[in-house]
């Protein structure tokens, strides 16, 4: 394709960018981008969801300025215009409808990357939810599959740091443009995933594009797309994680969720999924068959892992025992079950939280950190 050729896509990206589905729905109607932008306007208002705002940025010269700036600011950072449905679109999105006509990649997407395990949650995880992503994305990722998710903090950050740690593959999807890398302080996380070789940071948003609110949802269809499985680790009653399981849905993926207790509020959303029919993935190997992975390839060993501490002092051996058993516990069922009374008890569980063993929960529970 030649310059001139992608500048007309990135035109009709630019003009039909909230719009989802709209450039494809134009491009089949007049068969490329140029005819589209010199077609006759009663024939473009008559393709579906065409409206005259879209028209209005199509034959905007501005809109065509910035198409032509955004081809240079790749050109210049080194990143890949992916336009549908040149070979180099990618296969998961290849059939799926809403879908944009441009996407902006830094890093290689791979044909191994067909085995997508989409992984979201809270941006503010309990400590077994953060223990449970790390779990599900480093055996996953060291089995071969690739873990896609948005960069967000919390889940989506764990989901990506355990997938590279573990040696595995990561796709990292943009609410924001790729200059534009939020939140801030996962910059070194991108730059991670790019300076390992281990995965790309993909976005359909223009190079210095900020986050807005409204993009997010709307980012959340190509996780989704991109993913062969969606497995949601926590998700509230408004979480945008729902918003993913909903495009999951529509697309025809499967959903799973890490079960919770029953009256935990940070997980409501998810036990509804599973109430609606959702699979339940108490282990890594419940979704190996899912991902058309019937044996690990091969095991990689997790990089720079540092071997597990043992819980220090008189009781410590005791509390880790219990700790392996039942991720969160209450003083007043600690001293039961050890027979210890609460104020040494208390001074030990102090210690380790601490040190950095556990954490105490404002409900006055005690879990793993």
């Amino acid at each position: 394709m030649t310059p001139e050729e992608v500048i007309e896509n990135l035109r009709l990206h630019l003009a039909t960018l909230y719009k989802a589905g709209l450039a494809l729905r134009l491009i089949d109607a007049f068969g490329n981008a140029g005819s589209v932008l010199g077609a006759d306007i009663g024939k473009l208002l008559a393709v579906e969801g065409m409206s005259p705002g879209v028209k209005k940025r199509l034959r905007c010269g501005k809109t065509k300025t910035q198409a032509e700036e955004e081809w240079r600011k790749c050109v210049s950072e080194g990143i890949r215009i992916l336009i549908h449905p040149a070979s180099s679109w990618p296969t998961a999105l290849r059939s799926l409808p809403e879908m944009p006509l441009v996407l902006f990649s830094k890093g290689e997407l791979e044909p191994g990357d067909s085995k997508a395990l989409g992984i979201v949650g809270s941006r503010r995880p309990t400590p077994y939810s953060r223990t449970q992503a790390d779990r599900f994305a480093s055996d996953l990722a060291g089995m071969g599959a690739t873990i896609v998710s948005g960069l967000a903090r919390g889940i989506d950050t764990r989901a990506h740091i355990s997938a590279l740690e573990s040696g595995g593959r990561t796709l990292a999807v943009l609410g924001s443009g790729l200059g534009r890398i939020y939140p801030r302080e996962n910059r070194t996380l991108a730059e991670r995933i790019l300076g390992d070789g281990a995965g790309a940071v993909l976005s359909e948003f223009p190079f210095s594009m900020g986050p807005r609110t409204f993009h997010f949802p709307q980012r959340n269809r190509l996780i989704s797309g991109l993913s062969t499985t969606l497995l949601v680790i926590e998700a509230g009653r408004k979480s945008g994680s729902l918003i993913t399981a909903r495009w999951a849905l529509e697309q025809g993926k499967n959903i799973f969720v890490l079960p919770s207790r029953v009256d935990d509020e940070h997980n409501r959303g998810g036990l509804h999924l599973l109430r609606d029919g959702a699979g339940a993935a108490i282990s890594p190997r419940d979704l190996l068959l899912e991902l058309e992975i019937a044996q690990p390839p091969r095991q990689r060993g997790k990089k720079n892992e540092p071997a597990p501490r043992p819980f220090p002092g008189e009781l410590g051996g005791p509390l880790e025992a219990l700790f392996k058993e039942e991720d969160g516990w209450h003083p007043d069922a600690l001293s039961a079950r050890l027979g210890v009374p609460c104020g040494p008890l208390l001074a030990a569980l102090g210690r380790l939280e601490m040190d950095g063993y556990i954490l105490k929960t404002p409900s006055g529970f005690y879990r793993i950190s």
